[in-house]
């Protein structure tokens, strides 16, 4: 059963009806969720294993089980915490939460105990020297305990309060990763630190300092090697947590620098969620969900706030009814492993079943006082009325991101371009707030990407990575690394065998959305596919496509109910179609994938173009001609000004002149 909103208050929050207080219910009806597998106070937490992806696996290692357990502790306490803090009392399933999380977390940090979380320190010596996901538990740890510090915390005895700091300083002290994973050691030292007892203030400084280095700008830190969800969810969740707990007042000069760099990401994070405050389905650990708006919450932790504290609510609390009010969100009465409903696809091997818990960081805003602006300011849709119709773009130098919001339909898009990664996670040719994840064919037909195969031999493959060229003119400018081709056994040896494969991308975005040039940089024979979003088929009922023509050109739409797709192929194609997928999609067991291919049967035949309009609505409604065709006419350039090959002159049908210029691609690529 899904959570229901009732008594919404649709003066103060007109949009969702969503206030503080629907937010500690939401925050107690997920912990009633997981406390319907608990029948007494030496239960752990142990939500029923959901899929054979996930960790622990049945010849796991002990410390793997032991991991999932304080998984299971930490994480839902985030979500128990706030409860805590409110109501002192709060039961559920007849247990006291405070009572229960109290005796938990004693349990879990007792060498004696069978419900040992497992030392780290002892690990190292039986399982060798690596990193334990015990670290990242226990940065969720403390951030609860610091949430009813005088509920949970402040009731222990002396000896207790030792006995817990002993295994966090055990995990504060020992290995970590060098990206986000650094914070959960940053949190649980200050938390000590804050509490009376001993760190070394030498491996703090030296988690801050890496920290703080990964910084690109634009409020963007590279996560090593990804740009992702884990920023807002991550630094710039733990970030504003550790000015408040500790860097405003001993650490000024950094907490200044957290501060600023947090100011600048926020200014655009509401770009990223469209209109009705849907959130990108982008990247890894998408089973975090509404995790994201723990930065809109976490914003107003800072001393001086920018973002408006109305839209700011108006996006958290609709991100987060985006997923609560869903009946196939649930499991066993939790969030699933999956996006939606369960979705194999999108799980990873670091995910076990209390990992979707992730989104309780949504709930550290019930930490901010009733009478922040977070809570008592009307909801708003911020810069939305004020875009009206137009279609906007906000260009994002440091991590290589375009953000595209539509006055039109609401919607977000993003084009990314430092993608460092091989998954269709993250190199697919743009994301969009309305088309969710599908994943990747062996057919070819991808989503909103490219797809090639050898002629021959070897199957389709998608990008390798994404480089970022530059922005220019409304232009951003890409370029795909394909994947090598089989039978490669090293990167090294596909460059020295066969050559390397890159696809350049010149994206031009227009009203309804973009135009292609994409100059295609394919030495050997070859058939090439470029897919538009996927549609799901809800209630049996298939996508439907009809080809058409707008000036000549061929076109091709697909649509569903509330969402439609359309491609023109303008130059360089041969032919528009639609392929059937089963089992894909994140949101149905079939669907369709409209896109374009053609086929270069020689070898060594001559850079092209490809030129190709693809467009999106989200209502039944037709496109004119001129949509479907935007350019009036279009130039190749066998030598673009500056000396690159294959350039196009464009003249649009709304009187722009558009000179596509590859440049020097190969100096500027990031």
């Amino acid at each position: 059963m899904a959570y229901e909103l009732k008594n919404p208050d649709f003066e103060k929050s007109p949009f969702t009806g969503m206030t503080r207080d629907h937010w500690v219910e939401c925050a107690k009806f997920l912990v009633d969720g997981v406390f319907q597998h608990i029948k007494g106070m030496d239960d752990p937490i142990v939500i029923p294993k959901q899929s054979k992806v996930s960790y622990p696996q049945a010849d796991d290692p002990k410390h793997r089980f032991q991991a999932a357990e304080l998984e299971g502790l930490a994480r839902t306490f985030m979500a128990a915490a706030p409860v805590i803090s409110d109501l002192p009392d709060a039961v559920s399933n007849g247990l006291n939460l405070r009572d229960y999380y109290a005796h938990q977390i004693l349990q879990a940090t007792d060498p004696e105990s069978p419900r040992y979380a497992g030392s780290i320190v002892q690990f190292n010596e039986e399982y060798g020297k690596m990193q334990y996901q015990q670290t990242v538990e226990g940065g969720a740890l403390v951030v609860g305990l610091m949430q009813c510090r005088e509920q949970i915390w402040e009731r222990y005895s002396t000896e207790e309060k030792q006995q817990v700091a002993t295994l966090l300083s055990d995990y504060a002290h020992s290995q970590t990763i060098g990206h986000n994973w650094r914070f959960f050691n940053v949190l649980m030292l200050t938390f000590l630190k804050v509490t009376g007892f001993e760190i070394d203030e030498v491996i703090l400084k030296d988690h801050l300092q890496h920290l703080m280095a990964q910084y690109s700008g634009d409020g963007w830190y590279n996560d090593d090697p990804c740009y992702d969800l884990y920023n807002p969810w991550g630094y710039h969740f733990y970030g504003p947590l550790w000015c408040r707990w500790y860097g405003y007042e001993h650490e000024p000069e950094i907490a200044a620098v957290i501060e600023k760099r947090n100011r600048e990401f926020i200014e655009n994070w509401p770009r990223f969620y469209s209109r009705e405050g849907h959130q990108l389905m982008w990247g890894r650990s998408l089973n975090y969900r509404f995790g994201n708006s723990a930065a809109l919450g976490g914003h107003f932790l800072m001393n001086d706030p920018v973002l408006n504290p109305g839209f700011a609510r108006r996006i958290a609390s609709a991100n987060m009814l985006q997923f609560v009010t869903r009946d196939d969100l649930y499991v066993n009465g939790v969030p699933c492993l999956g996006y939606y409903g369960p979705f194999e696809p999108l799980i990873q091997f670091y995910s076990c079943a209390a990992s979707p818990f992730w989104v309780a960081k949504i709930f550290v805003a019930l930490s901010l006082p009733k009478d922040s602006p977070f809570w008592t300011a009307e909801e708003n849709e911020g810069f939305w009325p004020e875009l009206g119709d137009r279609t906007e773009t906000v260009e994002l130098e440091g991590p290589g991101i375009q953000v595209i919001n539509r006055g039109d339909t609401g919607a977000s898009e993003i084009l990314t371009g430092k993608v460092p990664q091989h998954s269709p996670y993250y190199n697919q040719l743009s994301f969009n707030a309305d088309y969710c994840y599908e994943d990747e064919s062996e057919r070819g037909s991808n989503p909103i990407n490219y797809s090639v195969r050898d002629l021959g031999g070897g199957g389709f493959r998608i990008p390798l990575t994404i480089g970022f060229n530059r922005f220019e003119d409304g232009v951003m400018y890409r370029t795909l690394n394909m994947k090598a081709g089989m039978g490669a056994n090293s990167l090294l040896t596909y460059v020295v065998n066969k050559g390397m494969e890159r696809i350049d991308l010149a994206d031009l975005i227009i009203p309804g959305g973009v135009i292609r040039v994409d100059r295609i940089r394919l030495p050997y024979s070859n058939q090439l596919h470029l897919g538009h979003y996927a549609l799901p088929h809800f209630d049996g009922k298939s996508a439907n496509v009809e080809p058409g023509t707008a000036d000549g050109c061929k076109t091709l739409t697909g649509s569903i109910k509330g969402r439609k797709l359309a491609m023109t192929s303008v130059h360089g194609w041969e032919n528009l179609q639609a392929a059937k997928h089963q089992g894909k999609n994140s949101e149905a067991e079939e669907s369709t994938v409209i896109y374009a291919n053609r086929t270069v049967e020689t070898d060594y035949s001559g850079m092209e173009l490809l030129i190709t309009v693809m467009l999106h609505r989200q209502d039944n409604g037709n496109w004119s001609n001129d949509e479907l065709m935007p350019i009036r006419s279009y130039e190749l350039l066998p030598w673009a000004p500056s000396g690159q090959p294959c350039g196009v002159k464009l003249e649009l049908k709304d009187g722009r002149t558009i000179t596509v210029d590859f440049g020097n691609v190969e100096g500027n690529l990031t």
